[in-house]
């Protein structure tokens, strides 16, 4: 019995349909948000640039660029995943240590304003500002 998808017309040729202008505007669209999300987490990580939002936005800010970051780090974890599965955790923890380390940076300023606060936490709070202080240590030494 024939199969009726399988058409004998076809060159053999048209299964190399993705090579050239395709893989090239590929590269384009990938390098492009590579570089702009980077670009971004690199220059507000590092504090050179500061947003004269809003503290609401610029929590909103990071919080888009830490995902954007996360979402272009997925394509790159399944990769290395059909390389060596060792390889693609070390690339997902790293990935996610230095995103946490970026919305940390950027936004411990803002836990440390709200969590101690007023007292309005009640009793909790020094033992939630010691929590604070573990996670900024250990974000430091790593």
């Amino acid at each position: 019995m024939r199969n009726p998808w399988v058409h004998d017309d076809v060159p053999g040729a048209a299964d190399s349909g993705y090579g050239g202008r395709v893989r090239l505007l590929g590269a384009i669209v990938w390098g492009t948000l590579l570089l702009g999300v980077g670009g971004t987490a690199l220059l507000m990580g590092t504090g050179t640039v500061e947003l004269a939002l809003a503290a609401p936005l610029r929590s909103a800010v990071t919080y888009a660029v830490a995902g954007a970051v996360l979402v272009l780090l997925f394509p790159l974890v399944v990769r290395l995943l059909a390389v060596s599965r060792l390889l693609a955790a070390v690339s997902l923890l790293a990935g996610g240590w230095l995103v946490g380390g970026f919305v940390w940076s950027r936004e411990s300023d803002r836990i440390r304003r709200l969590a101690p606060g007023d007292g309005a936490l009640g009793g909790g709070a020094e033992s939630l500002d010691g929590v604070i202080e573990l996670i900024d240590a250990l974000l430091a030494l790593l």
